[in-house]
Parts: structure tokens; sequence; C-alpha cells
């Protein structure tokens, strides 16, 4: 059940994915001091813990806020920064609401994730939009003119798109994304870069066509996400890059919740 809460004049925000943890402050001066962690390295879960919040010392009100796509981790992740900070976190959707309206069947099932990415987006863009995530798993989400998340579509990472291809197949190599070369590649590691990284761009593209059709309008499209330049670097339709989207939803959704600006 969702909570009252109070304003906050320094946020600890965490985002808790499938293989990486972020961790950043959200003030006045809005998202800073990001930290990007592996989710399965808890030995470095404390200093980057302990770092982060030692920049919010001396303010008066603060606030651990927590979105997480995979639970078990942030449970761990919530008890560690409780000792650490002595300030129990809060999570959203269990103790503040998400923060935009959802147009979907299962509202339960929807990532914390997609939808603080999109509601960051629609937060500065005030228009459609769609919005890219790239990291385990890739997903394009749709925001309506007023504001509401119309779901979208997943579909595998680059890094998970390499290593299926890797442990399916008998002899292609382990192979990390990479920016593609030449279009015809000469050898079996840039043909699964290029196929990979090409695969989501024409995917992408696909995808966000499709909203337009249906929206009668072409929405701006944000991306974000580890994998994101990679594919930024192949498109020419892209409208923004914003590293960190999801953190920054995750700070307005407490935000919203508090009745701050």
């Amino acid at each position: 059940m969702t909570q009252k809460l109070e304003p906050a004049d320094s946020l600890l925000v965490a985002d808790v994915g499938n293989s990486r943890i972020g961790l950043a402050v959200w003030d006045d001066d809005g998202l800073h001091d990001v930290r990007n962690i592996a989710a399965d390295s808890e030995h470095g879960w404390r200093a980057a813990i302990e770092e982060t919040w030692a920049i919010t010392a001396g303010v008066k009100r603060r606030a651990v806020v927590i979105g997480s796509v995979a639970p078990p981790t942030a449970r761990r992740l919530a008890d560690l920064a409780e000792q650490t900070c002595q300030v129990e976190p809060l999570f959203l959707r269990t103790d503040i609401p998400l923060p935009m309206p959802l147009e979907i069947d299962n509202p339960r099932q929807v990532g914390v994730d997609r939808v603080c990415a999109a509601a960051a987006a629609y937060e500065r863009l005030r228009e459609p939009c769609a919005v890219a995530s790239f990291g385990t798993a890739m997903t394009v989400d749709c925001v309506s003119a007023a504001g509401r998340f119309l779901g979208g579509a997943i579909l595998p990472g680059l890094e998970t798109s390499c290593q299926a291809l890797h442990e399916h197949t008998a002899r292609l190599p382990r192979v990390a994304p990479d920016k593609p070369g030449d279009i015809f590649a000469r050898n079996t590691h840039d043909a699964i870069v290029n196929g990979v990284v090409y695969a989501a761009a024409g995917a992408l593209r696909e995808i966000v066509e499709r909203f337009a059709t249906e929206l009668k309008t072409w929405p701006k499209l944000v991306i974000t996400g580890g994998g994101a330049p990679l594919v930024a670097d192949v498109v020419d339709f892209v409208d923004a890059h914003v590293p960190n989207l999801c953190l920054m939803g995750i700070a307005l959704a407490y935000r919203k919740a508090a009745g701050q600006p």
C-alpha cells in the first residue's frame, strides 16, 4: 500500500535491474553522481551506497527510493541501504505510486523501469513519445499525448542476443556488442556484431513506425540504457539519447507523490 510522503530535499535513487544497479543523487540540481555496479557483485554495493549517501550529508530532508525489476536483489540492496543510511528505503509500486497512469491489461506486471523511463521522457516533452531502453532486454514503449503509458514491445537486448547465439550454437563465439563496421562482414565476429546491432535498429524503426500509425503522428523517440549509443550510431530517427532515464523517473515518482514540483 502506498503511503503519504513528505517532501525531500535530496534523494538517493536506485534502479535495480537484472544485470546492473544504478545509484544516483537527485536534488535541485537534477540527477548527478551516478554509479553503476554489477547486480551480482554484492561486495561493491556497500561502498557505492556509502559514497552516494555521503553526497547528501547536511541535507535536512532526504530519502532512499528504489525501483526494481529484480525483487530478491532489490530486497538485499534495501536491507544494506537501511543499515548504511539509517533510513528505511521506499519501493516504487509498494510505497510510492508509479509516476504515470497506465492503459494496459495487467498493470501489476509491467516493469517499473519501463514506466519510469517513459514518465521521465514525457515529463520533459509533454507530447506523444516512444521510449526505448537497451539493457538485458530491449523495451520500446509508447506514451500518449495525454501522458498515459500505452505499453509496447519487449525483445532480447544486445548482450542477451550475443549470449543466445553463443549458447545455442555449436561454433559461434561469445561476442560483445560493438559498433558495426563494414556491412559486408568478413569474419564471424563482425557478422554477429552487425546482425545484433542492425536487428535492434530495424526492430526499433518498425515498432516506432507502428506506434506512429496508431497515434496518427510520429512520436518523439528517446533512447536510454547501456546499449543505446551503439544503436543511436546507426540510425537517423532518434530524437534524444538520455542516459539514466529510469533513475530520473524514479525520482520523479517520489516528487509527484510528495507534491513537489
